[in-house]
């Protein structure tokens, strides 16, 4: 059996692994965001003979290429959970809107992604399921809701790919499951290879108290992910009264209401319910205009300050000294969330703009840490274990850690064909 990497080895970006036995099939087919095009995975041969993909997660960089390869010649089902499938629908569309307003030629058009959606099939967490002699269940992966571990019965052996995974429980979620049977081999990412969080109460702590001491005097910007990060900090929000309003502007309104209807994937969806009705959601430009005219908590996307409404409010407050940037997620090499923590500047319709309010950083990771990743391959102890889905030191740093316990291991090159 042999395993091709078409992507996300030694980086983050574009997941796609392709499982070549008695049958093919692909775990995951991402893109790559970057300042131009996105980067899609390497070539696939003969889409055709591809038997079926199994989709972790509706992240981008998991899902972004369906369409593409749809496009280009795959005819198969696609398998994931009811709410991946739902959010994947929500950021293919709006992923192809971004495209074309950058003026961009995308590689497919809007019926691909309907095409791509019409193929797939749901799956529910613990449930055996077959595809032409190949046995896989899903399990819940702590992540995103929705987003699985997937493991796979194949020529005798089984195959274990994590997906992106967090086994920490946050408000939004329990953390994954870890209870394999015996695993031949796992393919584990490890966005956090070398870095532990913070203890996650106490950054919670933390960031409530930043977020009053500014709301005392000035407006909070808090740029968000849309999925999952957004409905986690608004929870975090709804614990305590603040003395301004607390609004949601962007696609995280639609993503929050989807949630509300898949309540089997979230940890406590009254919770979640009851935290939705504290926030005044923004839904066109006069009310974005109205709320900037008083002092307010703005959870806005995007979480990397890369575009969307939050680019209106740095405009507005970014300015003021006594408003401040409370960035909730993780910041890429090239991203304006990076240029704002490394220089204190933003680009803005391609001008370098300084900005002079309070910027702070805090650590709410919906990636395992390096702690619970390596508890994680002690607790699987795999025949062989491959490492993706990080940058070239945290990958080799945890094939090294998993060969100090006796476990076969590497970290592959995009492309590299590995037999097992």
């Amino acid at each position: 059996m042999q395993l091709i990497f078409h992507g996300a080895a030694r980086e983050v970006g574009r997941s796609c692994v392709e499982v070549a036995s008695e049958k093919r099939f692909l775990f995951d087919a991402g893109i790559k965001i970057t300042a131009e095009q996105p980067e899609h995975p390497t070539h696939i041969d003969d889409l055709r003979g591809i038997a079926g993909v199994f989709l972790s997660h509706g992240h981008l960089d998991h899902c972004g290429a369906l369409p593409l390869l749809d496009h280009t010649g795959l005819r198969c089902p696609i398998f994931c959970t009811s709410a991946t499938k739902a959010i994947t629908r929500i950021l293919l569309k709006d992923a192809l809107k971004i495209e074309r307003i950058k003026h961009h030629h995308p590689a497919y058009d809007k019926n691909d992604v309907f095409k791509a959606l019409d193929s797939v099939q749901k799956v529910r967490y613990g449930q055996k399921n077959y595809l032409e002699g190949i046995e896989f269940a899903f399990q819940d992966a702590g992540h995103i809701p929705g987003s699985a571990s997937i493991m796979v019965e194949v020529e005798g052996k089984r195959i274990l790919y994590t997906g992106d995974i967090n086994t920490t429980q946050t408000m939004l979620l329990k953390g994954a499951f870890v209870n394999f049977p015996k695993i031949n081999t796992l393919i584990c990412e490890s966005t956090y290879g070398e870095k532990d969080h913070p203890e996650r109460k106490k950054e919670e702590k933390a960031f409530l108290s930043k977020v009053k001491e500014i709301s005392d005097t000035g407006s909070v910007i808090l740029p968000v992910f849309a999925v999952g990060r957004a409905q986690e900090v608004m929870m975090m929000l709804a614990k305590k009264d603040f003395s301004v309003p607390i609004y949601m502007d962007g696609m995280a309104k639609s993503v929050t209401e989807l949630f509300e209807q898949e309540p089997g994937f979230i940890r406590d969806v009254s919770l979640l319910q009851k935290s939705a009705e504290k926030v005044e959601f923004i839904e066109s430009r006069d009310e974005r205009e109205e709320a900037l005219k008083k002092k307010g908590i703005f959870l806005t996307t995007s979480g990397m300050l890369s575009g969307g409404p939050v680019i209106k409010y740095l405009t507005e407050l970014g300015d003021n000294p006594n408003n401040g940037i409370l960035l909730t997620g993780y910041q890429t090499e090239d991203s304006n969330g990076r240029l704002l923590l490394e220089e204190g500047r933003v680009i803005i319709d391609n001008k370098l703009i300084k900005i002079n309010s309070q910027v702070k950083q805090f650590d709410f990771s919906a990636h395992a840490g390096m702690r619970e990743l390596k508890e994680l391959v002690r607790k699987i102890m795999p025949e062989h274990a491959i490492f993706v889905h990080g940058d070239k030191s945290a990958t080799l740093s945890m094939a090294k850690f998993a060969e100090s316990l006796g476990i076969k291991a590497c970290a592959p090159k995009t492309d590299e064909i590995l037999e097992v």
